[in-house]
């Protein structure tokens, strides 16, 4: 026999070596687990619960027995929470157990009782205690076993009362027993989770007891990112609250702050009301951002304040409170204007599994405000901090289903969550060439909107800009080692359209890496995207898989490279259930533009649908990265195809001597003309600008077409023989037509400033000509094109500007007088010169002999 003496230690807390006389007489030998079912090196081999409503007490009865020595480390200490405030702690029995002999622990001086706040770190101060043990000498093989009450319950729900009875844990248990002994005269409602099998009910002395007996529970292991509302153990809820209109008047009852003096809330929806010139839109912007941003978040939640709120006028002048607290100020800075707006209570966790439990006020964990403004819904969230843009088009969190505590409700109601945002970030390299201490500009600029916006901003607002810029540069140290900072981070606010641009500036030394072949090379990856996926085996599952939700993020990388290269890059895309992503690819000059877009579908998959989700995770991973070689960037210097551009040399060699032929071919000629031929003069002056630079746009044209690439010949081998033989016969006469064609337009300009009889005619077959070559040049591209091979993108428009300049010169050539008499001149010189000089001579020979005769007369 022990002691029935009692004695205190203060915070509520005593002992009383006598179990409550209430309690119901159980069974407490348990199974034992089997080792796979055992962890931290000891398990419960009894787990007991007793409630007594009208009592308010709760009884626990736990035998723990230790196994391993982990368990001694684990498991040698005893720790009760409770509120001190509303609950005293009694604890009757603690016992070791050691070869079947007991010795009595229960030795008060040991106790700590110790204010604990678990939740301080979320700014909430619950008054809770925890009364902590450690025992001495604990061994391998020892059985703990120890019992207390816990006496009183939360005034907050007076008469009523709600719990969830818990029939399994992470760990197995050998015997698990539960009851509840409530007034038979007192409606109650249960319903059980993952289970069928219904409580023993008995009556006895005007009181219903209903019992719950469970023998080697089952073990509950958790997996990776399982959804908060993923919940298997099995478990019973009880509750008095008939439906949620109880609830909401229950709700309604403990926010009755009408009676309060309000001279503080007065004062300050005056100056809300001048500020938005009584304009009640711009009102409940100016009060959501006053509660928002200037009443910060902290929770006094002791006692009966779990669930009411502290009084407007009192939150207001302390200008702090919790969720309840923020909305209940909200909602009487709204009722001044006329603006309706109604208090609703919300589970952060359970979101879309709410509405499946019993009516009860611990079915929430959190209060927001439901608006109704010109005949719209708006639900705000005042514990969400920096929140822009209009008012009616705030984000709102899914929370899946609210109460709204408004006369008369009878049901959840859907809350109305609008992520619209985007990520939108474009990284712009402009890269150097490999020598040494080389530096690589990198320019960074974001753009936030939406929640995005209101996140970075509330970032920017606890971190400061300075916090900010450290971390991003610690960021792409990480990805690109030397990097420093090349300008201070700017920031553009724009609160009106909620929008965030964030400019980054960054220098990087030495970015080309070398790999094991000695070849230099630079690694790019589209981050951002690669960070919204989870990071799970695949592998047989049973449990939902959350995901990161809302989600909507483009990444682009923009690269300057230091040489133009013929970098390749596909188009992809891929659309599941849960997310699409898309990537392409675009190269004009020196700059490589990469473009990626990832968008999630859903904040969850099923088990069954993981092991797909893993395929395209890795598939969306595989085309993020992105690798420059430098030894294997094809440039337009050093990419030819050998072949094609020993054609091109033999055939310029050999329309260089055709058209010095044609230079020198004789033609007859008139003195007449030639006598009268005029300068070059009015639109002659622009044919001979074309004629002189239209050499410089074929060269252009020659060194920019994919002919030369050697990759694009061996790649028309890969495909089947139309497109092999077809497309290479294609590139050879684009080789011969090219030659012909500069070689003709440069005799061109030696005809045209000579002013030969022979230009119009030839100028016209040259410009025929380069039509032709534009034409054919353009069908290989399209033929590439349509054969999957990369090449740089033609200009359509370009084409047919410089086709159209070809026939309006081929009709000026054809028609113009100015033509006819400007180019009459002919080969060789010499031959007209001299027949020129000789009439000459002999007109001046008639004319002194005219002048002879005269005078003779």
């Amino acid at each position: 026999m022990f002691s029935t003496a009692s004695y205190s230690q203060g915070k509520n807390f005593s002992i009383q070596a006598q179990n409550p006389s209430w309690i119901i007489i159980t069974n407490s030998k348990g199974a034992t687990p089997p080792d796979k079912d055992i962890s931290d090196g000891y398990f419960i081999s009894l787990y007991e619960k007793q409630n007594h409503v009208g009592l308010h007490e709760e009884y626990s009865h736990i035998i723990r027995e230790i196994v391993s020595d982990a368990g001694v480390q684990n498991g040698s200490q005893i720790s009760v929470t409770y509120e001190p405030d509303y609950q005293k702690l009694i604890f009757h029995k603690i016992i070791l157990w050691r070869n079947n002999q007991p010795k009595n622990l229960l030795q008060s001086h040991k106790f700590k009782v110790l204010q604990t706040e678990s939740d301080l770190s979320k700014f909430i101060y619950n008054g809770t205690y925890d009364a902590f043990l450690v025992l001495d000498d604990i061994r391998k093989g020892d059985r703990i076993e120890y019992t207390y009450t816990i006496k009183g319950d939360n005034p907050i729900l007076g008469k009523n009362y709600a719990n969830t009875f818990y029939f399994e844990k992470s760990s197995s248990i050998g015997h698990l027993y539960a009851n509840l002994i409530i007034d038979k005269n007192i409606p109650l409602y249960l319903k059980n989770f993952n289970f069928n099998n219904s409580a023993k009910i008995t009556e006895k002395d005007g009181l219903r007891v209903y019992e719950w007996d469970h023998k080697l529970t089952k073990t509950h292991r958790t997996t990776p990112f399982e959804p908060d509302w993923y919940n298997l153990l099995k478990r019973t809820q009880v509750s008095t609250f008939k439906n949620w209109t109880d609830v909401v008047d229950w709700g309604l009852s403990i926010n009755d702050y009408s009676s309060i003096s309000t001279a503080l809330l007065d004062k300050k929806v005056k100056e809300l009301q001048q500020k938005s010139n009584q304009n009640p839109k711009k009102y409940l912007e100016l009060a959501t951002r006053f509660v928002q941003d200037e009443i910060r978040y902290m929770g006094i939640e002791v006692g009966q304040y779990s669930h009411k709120p502290n009084s407007p006028e009192k939150v207001l002048k302390q200008r702090y409170g919790d969720c309840k607290d923020k909305s209940l100020l909200l909602l009487h800075l709204l009722n001044p204007m006329g603006i309706k707006a109604y208090m609703a209570y919300a589970n952060t966790y359970e979101t879309i599994k709410t509405d499946e439990y019993l009516p009860s006020p611990f079915a929430f964990n959190h209060v927001v405000l439901m608006v109704e403004l010109a005949g719209k819904k708006i639900w705000i969230d005042p514990t969400i901090s920096y929140q822009r843009g209009p008012i009616d088009q705030l984000y709102f969190p899914d929370y899946g289903k609210a109460l709204v505590l408004k006369k008369g409700t009878n049901k959840l109601e859907q809350v109305n969550s609008n992520a619209t945002g985007k990520l939108a970030t474009n990284l712009i390299f402009n890269l150097p060439d490999t020598t040494e201490n080389n530096k690589t500009s990198l320019i960074v600029k974001t753009v936030y909107t939406g929640n995005y916006a209101d996140n970075i901003r509330s970032e920017i607002a606890e971190s400061g800009s300075d916090g900010l810029e450290k971390s991003y540069l610690e960021y792409y140290g990480k990805l690109y080692p030397n990097t420093e900072i090349k300008a201070p981070l700017s920031i553009k606010d724009n609160e009106k359209t909620n929008a965030i641009e964030l400019t980054e500036s960054y220098e990087i030394t030495d970015i080309w890496l070398i790999d094991d072949n000695g070849k230099h090379y630079i690694p790019f990856l589209a981050d951002l995207i690669g960070d919204q996926m989870r990071d799970v085996p695949a592998k047989s599952r049973t449990t939902p898989l959350s995901l990161r939700y809302p989600v909507n993020i483009e990444q682009t990388l923009s690269i300057t490279t230091p040489e133009q290269w013929n970098l390749t890059t596909e188009p992809f895309d891929l659309d599941n259930d849960y997310f699409h992503f898309e990537s392409n690819g675009a190269q004009k000059g020196k700059l490589l533009t990469l473009n990626y877009i990832f968008k999630g579908k859903k904040d969850y998959i099923l088990g069954a649908e993981v092991k797909k989700y893993v395929k395209d995770k890795k598939i969306v991973e595989d085309q993020l990265n992105y690798f420059i070689t430098r030894e294997n960037a094809n440039t337009n210097a050093f990419d030819f195809n050998a072949q094609l551009a020993v054609l091109f040399i033999v055939t310029s060699v050999i329309s260089a001597i055709f058209v010095i032929g044609i230079y020198q071919k004789k033609y007859a000629f008139t003195l007449g003309e030639i006598e009268a031929a005029p300068p070059i003069k009015g639109w002659l002056i622009v044919l001979a600008i074309y004629v002189a630079l239209i050499p410089i746009e074929i060269l252009t044209r020659i060194w920019l077409s994919p002919i030369w690439s050697k990759e694009v010949w061996d790649a028309l081998g890969t495909k089947h023989n139309l497109l092999n033989h077809g497309g290479k016969i294609l590139l050879i006469g684009s080789v011969i037509l090219s030659a012909t064609v500069l070689c003709f337009c440069i005799l061109g300009i030696f005809l045209f400033f000579k002013k030969r009889k022979s230009f119009p005619k030839l100028y016209i077959s040259f410009l025929i000509g380069y039509i032709c070559l534009i034409i054919l040049n353009y069908g290989i591209y399209l033929l590439l094109a349509q054969a999957k091979i990369q090449v740089s993108k033609e200009d359509l428009i370009t084409n047919l500007s410089a086709i159209t300049y070809c026939f309006l010169w081929i009709l000026y050539l054809k028609k113009s007088k100015r033509v006819r008499v400007t180019f009459v001149f002919t080969y060789p010189e010499l031959e007209w010169m001299t027949a020129l000089t000789h009439q000459y001579q002999q007109q001046v020979k008639s004319s002194k002999k005219e002048i002879i005769e005269h005078e003779d007369i």
